[in-house]
């Protein structure tokens, strides 16, 4: 009987550790319990980006100023998630986004599943098989290649990094209420105008 017991408490208890409601989509909270459950890994920018050009920047190999300095990326089956933790680089030439998520099309490539701009009580739910083909990225665990834009793809070293339930719930909090970090974003960028740039300039070859 206290066996039964003991095991009816180990099944809650570990249901209760690996099933955490995320998020009101079920959808997404499925893909964030993924996530919470698997590896990360910290990729940042090596300086190298490749842009097939738009107005007026130039097309190569370029050092985007705009890129994000670090993203981490989280893996749940055939999905990545692209996250950019760092207050203020958020801009509008970026889309006006905190993460990206992905699904995989072949060995190292995915393209981007579309997804709503705001949090959870006023977005839809994802639908994975609603891509856009046209922005992609490439992740093999040591490297990341990832479309921002449909335009430009920078360029990223990557590792795994440890971290505690309570670091991975406080990132995973940035997917469901992505909008609330914008605005904190924005109002960093309006204090510190001088800390970031635009400039995209072709690397010498």
């Amino acid at each position: 009987m206290k066996i039964t017991i003991l095991m009816v408490f180990f099944f809650v208890s570990a249901k209760n550790l690996y099933s955490a409601d995320f998020s009101e989509r079920k959808n997404l909270n499925k893909i964030l319990n993924g996530f919470f459950k698997n590896q990360v890994f910290k990729c940042q920018y090596i300086n190298k980006s490749w842009s097939v050009g738009f107005d007026n920047y130039p097309y190569g190999m370029v050092l985007n100023s705009m890129a994000f300095k670090n993203i981490l990326v989280f893996e749940h089956k055939n999905l990545i998630g692209t996250l950019w933790p760092n207050i203020g680089e958020i801009s509008t030439e970026k889309g006006v986004k905190k993460y990206q998520i992905w699904k995989k099309k072949s060995k190292d490539e995915y393209v981007m599943v579309n997804s709503d701009f705001k949090s959870d009580s006023i977005s839809s739910d994802i639908d994975k098989n609603n891509i856009n083909e046209n922005q992609k990225t490439y992740f093999d665990k040591k490297s990341l290649k990832v479309g921002v834009k449909e335009w430009i793809t920078d360029f990223y070293s990557c590792e795994e990094i440890n971290s505690s339930n309570f670091a991975r719930k406080k990132l995973i909090d940035i997917f469901v209420n992505q909008d609330e970090y914008v605005k904190k974003d924005f109002t960093y960028r309006e204090k510190n105008p001088s800390s970031f740039t635009s400039k995209i300039e072709l690397l010498n070859k």
